[in-house]
């Protein structure tokens, strides 16, 4: 026997069997029951939603054996021949075939004759947009009064080009896009019914790209099993249908927010390499920057978002990375890509140019926020250094006692450093940071630091960048760099290291240093005597001579490393 495509095996028969379509379906099943059946109906919605296939049910519905009946036996001969599509009563006419005039002429001819076998003929027209405007006139006068056998069912993806002589003269149902929720319900109980086991992520991944038809995800679930046979993860779905790995946007996206111009050319060298389409890159990511737009606008509407909690929480963190109006502007040079895209010009080029103008992307910053912010540096001193004790400040009046039951959170002592002197910066006023720009230019940050004072660049490299907000940069130092965050809170180390921080980014920033009782150095070597470990902090107390050359080169002891001659 030969193979049915899901499409076909899994159509609808029954009302109560389309998906998501419920406004539509139970208005048709109420007007079948009272007896208010129309005379000509218009189903507009995007393809696959189930248009052509609720026309044939409410053909079946009015002419069953049981009926006129909401509930078609699916078993009499009128019922089996429509779905067979061998019904002389109900006839589906292509428009984009039968577009003229004299087509029109021929159907109003044949609505004359009575039904053969059922108590209705059904004149199904797909596509009726496509028909001429001369053949709508002649349809026109047929549609208003039609004989009494006669039912017209226009199906249409484009209702605006249905000119409103016609549109007046039928009830219009619009199909919805189905969700992407309704899709994956739908079809994990189909690969139920097929023996196919799929994960989550790959039906997620199927459901976002048949974009909200039902026919496009069973095609492509058609498709995918396939390549990959019986058991259909998430890379599965990825490579046979050369879709856009989610950590390659975010890759990506990161890489744009950095204005690493290198490596948004490496992706995109990598893109074509793995042979994945220009446009569909383009499309996805678009799709992944409106996420992004959402996020950052509107923080209640991130519940409707289709993804799961893990990426969810990676995008909020991307979407702290852009302004609103950054992530606008990079939209509209997708926007304009998408269109050069089908001039036929080389692809890669296109994309490279595209890449290095949304990574030169300058962040979009507010007159009123600069001057805001100007006012507001104008009156800010350099704090006091800070306490001689640190403990006073890591304990429990700084904080509040731990709930019972919860896990301790870190704790961080927070002092925040403002520069003086803004109105010598004026030129950096207009810039934005963000954390990837922050995090890419480190380095070099540190190292051109080390160049006038390798001391305080040594002490830097104890900490790690963790947060960049409103231009203000988070140092973290880990629970053995203490001595380091007392050498930077200097007033004269805070001087320097800001003043070398808005020459490298161009950008008036503010920095901050904290520290996190919970982590050690990621270099710090501890080793364990017994079950114990050592304290260089304790070490250095207990040793006089040690604590002297220590305060002697202001240094510090990060780690313990036991000789070989030892091991």
């Amino acid at each position: 026997m030969a193979y049915v495509v899901l499409a076909r095996k899994y159509r609808p028969q029954a009302f109560e069997d389309v998906v998501a379509q419920d406004h539509v379906t139970r208005t048709l099943r109420h007007a079948v029951v009272n007896g208010r059946i129309g005379s000509g109906y218009l189903f507009c919605g995007p393809r696959g939603t189930g248009k052509t296939t609720v026309a044939r049910i409410l053909a079946k519905a009015v002419n069953c054996a049981n009926g006129p009946t909401d509930k078609p036996c699916g078993v009499c001969s009128s019922c089996l021949e429509i779905t067979s599509g061998s019904s002389l009563d109900v006839l589906e006419i292509d428009a984009a075939s039968n577009t003229g005039v004299d087509d029109v002429r021929q159907l109003r001819e044949n609505i004359r004759y009575l039904p053969t076998g059922g108590k209705k003929r059904i004149y199904i027209i797909d596509e009726v947009h496509r028909l001429s405007g001369s053949a709508f006139d002649a349809l026109l006068k047929t549609l208003e009064e039609p004989p009494p056998h006669v039912i017209f069912v226009f199906a249409t993806t484009e209702p605006l080009k249905v000119p409103d002589t016609i549109l007046s003269r039928t009830q219009r149902f619009d199909f919805r896009r189905v969700s992407v929720e309704d899709l994956m319900a739908h079809l994990r109980k189909i690969a139920t019914s097929e023996g196919l086991t799929i994960d989550d992520a790959a039906l997620l991944l199927l459901a976002r790209k048949a974009d909200g038809s039902v026919r496009d995800s069973l095609s492509l679930l058609d498709q995918i099993a396939a390549y990959a046979g019986e058991t259909i993860g998430e890379q599965d779905v990825v490579k046979s249908l050369g879709l856009v790995d989610r950590t390659f946007l975010m890759d990506y996206t990161a890489a744009v927010a950095a204005a690493d111009r290198k490596q948004v050319l490496r992706l995109t060298r990598s893109l074509f390499e793995n042979g994945i389409d220009a446009a569909d890159f383009t499309a996805e990511l678009l799709d992944h920057l409106r996420t992004l737009l959402i996020i950052r606008t509107d923080s209640d509407a991130v519940s409707t978002l289709s993804c799961g909690a893990e990426e969810l929480a990676e995008l909020q963190k991307q979407a702290q990375f852009f302004e609103v109006g950054d992530i606008l502007r990079l939209m509209k040079i997708l926007v304009d890509l998408n269109g050069d895209l089908k001039s036929g010009l080389d692809e890669r080029l296109l994309l490279e140019v595209a890449g290095v103008k949304m990574a030169e992307l300058e962040s979009t910053v507010r007159l009123e926020d600069i001057l805001a912010r100007l006012n507001a540096g104008e009156s800010v001193q350099l704090p006091q250094p800070a306490s001689s004790k640190p403990d006073q400040m890591r304990g429990s009046d700084f904080f509040p006692p731990t709930p019972p039951g919860k896990a301790a959170a870190p704790t961080v002592a927070k002092t925040v450093v403002e520069p003086t002197g803004l109105a010598a910066n004026l030129q950096y006023a207009g810039r934005n940071l963000n954390l990837p720009q922050v995090q890419a230019g480190w380095d070099s940050f540190l190292a051109l630091l080390k160049q006038s004072n390798p001391m305080l660049a040594s002490q830097l490299r104890m900490g790690e960048v963790r947060a960049v907000q409103d231009n203000q940069i988070q140092v973290m130092f880990y629970s053995s760099g203490e001595a380091s965050r007392q050498l930077v809170l200097k007033p004269e180390s805070q001087s320097i290291i800001v003043r070398a921080l808005r020459d490298h980014f161009r950008a008036l920033v503010t920095i901050r240093f904290d520290i996190d009782q919970t982590k050690d150095h990621p270099a710090q070597a501890v080793e364990k005597v017994g079950q114990n470990r050592i304290d260089p902090r304790k070490l250095v107390e207990q040793s006089p001579r040690l604590k002297f050359l220590v305060d002697k080169v202001d240094g510090e002891i990060i780690g313990i490393k036991k000789l070989p001659s030892q091991e």
